[in-house]
This record gives C-alpha cells, structure tokens and sequence, in this order.
C-alpha cells in the first residue's frame, strides 16, 4: 500500500508541470531539511516532502525551467532533494493524520490545469518559497501540525453495516459551491475506506466546514454465450450524504477547528425509502424500442445530476434499482439505433434520436414508465 501511496504521488507531482528534458542539467544546487512533528516534536519519520516551483502556474507550454520532486524522509525527519535547477520553489510536507499546507487536491493535475491561478494563490498563502542557487545547498524546516479528524461508520437502516465503501468529504470553493476535497486516505480511489464493520476514519484535515458522502454503488454483470447477445449489466451508483440528504444543500455541515475531532458521525442509507425505477425508451415514429441511449435522473429543482444508466440493448429497457423519494426529471440522451451486436457509442449509427425529458414523482416502486424520442432528421444525423 506504502507503494501505492508513493507511485501515485509521483504520478500527479508529474501531471502537474510538463515533462522535463531529457538532458541532463549542467547546474544545479539542492535543498536540505527537517521535518518535525508539532505536537509530540518528534522527527516526522517517512513523511512525503513535495517540490513545487514557484513559477508553476505560469509554466504553460513554454519550455520548463524548474525541477519537481517527492522524496520521503528518514527515520529522523531529514530530506534531501539533489539536482534542483536553480530558481524559487515551495518545499511542503506531508504525513498521516497531519494538515498539510498543500491538500491533497491542489497537486492533483486535473484540478491543477484548469485552475492554475487557484493553485497558484494556495501556495503562495500557506508557503515561503526556498531559493535554490548553483553548487548552493539551501536549507529548511517544515513542522506539520497535527489536523483535525471526522470518524463514524456506513450503516443501512436495518443496522447492517456498509463494509468496503467509501466516505469522500467536500469543502466548499472561493465560489461558494461545495466541491470534492481530497484527503490522503483518498489516494488510488475516490475516498476512505470502512471496514468490516463499516467505520471510517479521515485525517489530516485543515479547520473548516465538511459534507460526508458516501455511494451506494452497484458493480454490473457480464455475460458471455456464444451466438447470443448478452448486454452488458450497466454498473449503478447513488449518492446520500450524513444528514439524511442526497444531494450537498440537504448534507449537514460538520465545522471543525484546528485539531479538532468529529466522532460518531452515521450515514444511514434508507432503504425503506429507496425504490426501483424502470421503463423503456421508444421510438416515437414507430413505437418500437430503440437500442442505444443513457437515461438520467436529475433533480427537479436545480437540475443536478443524479445518477445515469443506459439502456438494455435487446430491449430498450431501463432500471434504476434504488431511487430515494422525491422529484425528478428523466433526461434521454445520445438515443439512437445501431446494428445488431454492436454495443459501442462510437459505432455509427443507423439511426439517431433528439434527447428527450419528463417529470417524475417517486413515491415508490415505479415501473412501465415510456419515453418517446423523435428521429433526427437526415441532416443533424449526418451532422453528428
């Protein structure tokens, strides 16, 4: 796992600037240092300590000038990151269970490209830079503060617990908008883990307001005869957030402070108030089913997205195995009609639909629900 951890570290320090030349640097200088623990003031022992130049967020496609590195620590809190161009740059730390001035999902190079100003001002606010000259070796000390922590368990309403999911947190953006925020047990997946009894643990956490999510997700099955069509099982997931909400605006807040512990904390997911959903996508021309499409289910109100499946290609039928109650919209989308056998969104078509909609009440098991779809008109089909 310890591997894992660093392999995928690696990976997005490196998706974070552009490749660096092959050629080997005529000059360099390095940087030295300590790590220590602020609570116990103990060597901060195989932390990862992560270099990040200054210039990073303005680097765009010019040609790099800067060199990048995760080494980790030794047994007493010392590094050593060798063979750095000469420039400014930030050195920060990490550990598990501690705050790391640099989250988790501001060195993640999705967030990373299309944010590089946010970046930018992140780094800028919680780091001094280190000046690295030629045959100079420059020195720092980092001390990581011991974070705050969320804990509790995943159960279903009848008490069993929800072992091997995920609990992912989200904080909210400059915008106000709640967005996903990673945390270092959230490295190679999407969150957390429970265990066999459903507990979860997230570490490490700087002061402010969370949102617990959790996924109730269903893996889909294959089945392979020979000289049948056998669909492929779409897989399945469904939201629901601590506080009895499936969406973040009915998730309740945990606010904590620095170094602060939120124990206890159970997202029940209800089945008693989750129901299945199916129906089938027709033509409207002919009122035969059709064999391609995704079929979504958003909320009514702000038009959020739910959950997204697609439909069976033999029968044109769709199911939504676990809905909580309340009000939606069904959205048909990519609908068309393809030859016999084919089961992939990039065959062409014979056939293509426009997308299609219709409210939807769930107060309970629903099915027998038809969406018609109007055939394209030869022109957008071509278009397409």
């Amino acid at each position: 796992m310890k591997v894992f951890r660093i392999l995928t570290l690696l990976i997005l320090v490196s998706r974070l600037l552009p490749a660096q030349s092959s050629a080997p640097p005529l000059a360099t200088g390095s940087i030295t240092g300590h790590v220590v623990l602020g609570d116990s003031h103990l060597p901060a022992r195989m932390a990862y300590v992560v270099l990040l130049p200054v210039g990073a967020a303005d680097a765009g496609d010019k040609k790099p000038v800067a060199s990048t590195a995760i080494v980790g620590t030794g047994l007493d809190g010392s590094f050593v990151i060798p063979n750095v161009l000469p420039g400014a740059y930030y050195v920060a730390a990490m550990k598990l269970g501690y705050a790391s001035p640099v989250p988790v999902s501001l060195i993640n190079g999705d967030d990373y490209g299309p944010n590089p100003q946010d970046v930018k001002d992140a780094l800028a606010a919680a780091l001094t830079p280190v000046v690295v000259a030629v045959n100079r070796i420059s020195t720092t000390e980092i001390v990581l503060n011991k974070g705050a922590v969320i804990s509790g368990s995943v159960r279903f309403d009848d008490g069993e617990p929800y072992s091997k999911t995920t609990v992912s947190l989200l904080r909210k953006d400059k915008s106000g908008k709640w967005a996903d925020f990673g945390t270092p047990e959230g490295l190679g997946s999407n969150g957390a883990p429970t265990d066999d009894q459903g507990n979860f643990r997230l570490t490490g956490l700087p002061a402010d307001e969370y949102l617990l999510r959790t996924t109730l997700r269903m893996e889909g099955g294959l089945v392979t005869t020979p000289g049948v069509d056998s669909p492929n099982q779409p897989d399945y997931r469904w939201d629901i957030y601590f506080g009895d909400g499936i969406r973040p605006r009915d998730g309740k807040i945990i606010k904590l402070k620095e170094g602060e512990q939120s124990n206890g904390n159970t997202i029940e997911i209800p089945l008693a108030r989750l129901h299945s959903i199916s129906g089938t996508v027709l033509s409207e021309e002919t009122g035969a089913p059709i064999n391609q499409a995704d079929v979504e289910l958003h909320n009514a109100d702000d038009d959020s997205t739910c959950t997204v499946t697609a439909i069976n290609s033999a029968t044109g039928q769709f199911r939504f195995p676990y809905v909580a109650e309340g009000e939606y919209t069904l959205k048909v989308r990519k609908a068309a009609d393809v030859a016999p056998g084919s089961r992939s969104h990039d065959e062409k078509p014979l056939r293509t639909y426009a997308e299609a909609s219709q409210p939807l009440i769930v107060k309970g098991e629903t099915n027998g629900i038809t969406i018609q779809v109007k055939p394209q008109p030869a022109a957008a089909r071509t278009a397409q």
